[in-house]
């Protein structure tokens, strides 16, 4: 008898603890409110089709949806070229001009690294594509470390 008390005791505990617990965390979970900006909205779509296309680059019979992918990052890429980025705010006047020349260097770079795998996809050389795919992934990393804002 006295386990059974000892036990339904420690179960509601328990409970107890688990349901405060919880509440107390979504209480306090910071509501994070991202500014969303064009830039934003654009780099938004070429991460998407991006996921997609490293997924399936290496696969010739993809090849026809990989272009697509392909032209849906070329497009918002231009739209990109044309925006500077949030992080702008942070660098001190003198230098914004130097920054957004960096920056636009760095976009031009991507799209032109795009265009190549384009022409690799259509030549059907998965190869070289999924090789581009590496590089273009190395470029990513550089520009979102020199140039996105710091979540």
């Amino acid at each position: 008898m006295k386990f059974r008390l000892l036990h339904a005791c420690l179960a509601l505990a328990f409970a107890t603890c688990l349901s405060a617990g919880s509440a107390l965390q979504a209480q306090e979970a910071p509501t994070k409110k991202t500014e969303e900006t064009e830039l934003g909205k654009s780099m938004e779509k070429i991460s998407g089709a991006w996921r997609k296309l490293r997924r399936q680059v290496a696969d010739p019979a993809s090849n026809a949806a990989s272009l697509e992918l392909v032209a849906t990052i070329q497009a918002a890429a231009e739209k990109a070229l044309t925006l500077t980025p949030a992080r702008i705010a942070d660098v001190p006047a003198a230098d914004r001009e130097k920054f957004v020349e960096h920056y636009r260097q760095g976009m031009k770079e991507f799209h032109t690294e795009i265009g190549k795998l384009a022409a690799a996809l259509q030549a059907g050389d998965n190869a070289a594509a999924q090789e581009l795919v590496r590089k273009i992934g190395d470029l990513q990393k550089v520009g979102h470390r020199e140039f996105k804002r710091p979540d």
